[in-house]
This record gives C-alpha cells, sequence and structure tokens, in this order.
C-alpha cells in the first residue's frame, strides 16, 4: 500500500505543517538559510518530523546524516546534478564549486550507501525511500571522488529495483537539488511500471 499524494505546498504552508511537530522557534531559526552550515537549532535539538525517519525513530546515526542533508537542502543552489540512465540503473554526477557543499556531498553519498548496505532505512514516508530499503540487498552503489564532489554508479538486476533507482535518482534527489527543503517536504511518486 503506498502513502496518499500529499498537495504541493509552499514554503510557508510547508513550515506550517512542520509547525505542528517542532516548536515554531526551532522551525524559525532551523529551516532557513541564514545559518552556518552544521548550526541548525532542529538538528541539534532532536526534534524531527516523521518523514524523516527510519522505521523506528532516531537510530543510530540519524542525527549525523540529517545534519547533512539539511545542510544540502538549504544550499541546494550550489549544487550542480547530472543524471544518466545506465543498463540496471544510473549513473550520476553530483557536484558544486563550493568547496564546503563539495564536501558535504562526499559525506552525504557515502552516509547514504552505508544505509543501503546495512538496510537501515531513512524517510520511510516516502514510498520511494520505503521500497528502496526493501531492495538494498539488489542495490549495488559505486562511488568515485571527482573535482567537486562525487560520480555515482547505482545499479541493480532486479528490473524493479532498476525503476526505484532511476526514480530516486530523477523524481527525488535531482528535484530535492533543484528546489531544496520545498521539494523535501513532499513525497515521491512510484515509477511507471513499477509493483509492490
Amino acid at each position: 500500500m503506498s502513502a496518499p499524494e500529499l498537495p504541493r505546498l509552499s514554503r510557508r504552508a510547508a513550515l506550517a505543517r512542520l509547525a505542528v511537530l517542532v516548536p515554531a522557534s526551532i522551525i524559525v531559526s532551523g529551516c532557513g538559510g541564514d545559518r552556518p552550515m552544521g548550526r541548525s537549532p532542529m538538528m541539534e535539538s532532536g526534534d524531527m518530523p516523521d518523514w524523516m525517519m527510519g522505521r523506528g525513530g532516531m537510530d543510530r546515526t540519524m542525527m549525523r546524516d540529517m545534519r547533512v542533508i539539511h545542510d544540502l537542502l538549504v544550499n541546494h543552489e550550489e549544487i550542480l546534478r547530472e543524471v544518466d540512465d545506465i543498463p540496471g540503473g544510473i549513473r550520476s554526477r553530483t557536484t558544486s564549486k563550493d568547496s564546503d557543499v563539495a564536501e558535504l556531498i562526499g559525506v552525504h553519498v557515502r552516509q547514504m550507501r552505508e544505509r543501503i548496505e546495512d538496510g537501515d532505512p531513512i524517510r520511510q514516508m516516502d514510498p520511494v525511500f520505503r521500497e528502496i530499503f526493501e531492495h538494498h540487498e539488489d542495490i549495488k552503489m559505486e562511488l568515485a571522488d571527482i573535482d567537486g564532489g562525487v560520480r555515482v554508479v547505482e545499479t541493480s538486476r532486479d528490473p524493479q529495483a532498476a525503476l526505484l533507482i532511476r526514480q530516486h535518482a530523477r523524481r527525488a534527489v535531482s528535484e530535492f537539488v533543484a528546489s531544496g527543503m520545498d521539494r523535501a517536504m513532499r513525497p515521491t511518486p512510484l515509477p511507471r511500471g513499477y509493483r509492490d
């Protein structure tokens, strides 16, 4: 059973909904782009919305990973991303001219590879992320550091997992890079042709 589609929200509406879960003082200071990277009160307080969580809420690495994700979303305009389909999946290049953001990209990709390898889910309210982690044993990720970021080759021999890999790359990650926190507040639909 997939999660219901949520309406597209403006940043203001998304923050208003988030206010139900997180105290307003944390949202106002924690989600703005004016704070230095790594200094978000929301990240420091441990008050995270459910859509960011794994199956059991906070796990051993959730806060570590969420700090990096938050900083990348806030600084999304500094990120460049290219995605190509290849047999069984995708090849992506994610870079930044900002050295701090470039470093965060590398950290984030390695953290997410660790989660895939361990089957340690994140963002379980999002249908694509939920299914990706259901297929984690079928997914192979190869990383290479490149100038200003990381090249990722993500593939699977399972055609259903390959559909999820492509949907995740294009409809989730690339859209997060394009629109930042606004896009991250919405779920990602399952790809056409995917079956549970």
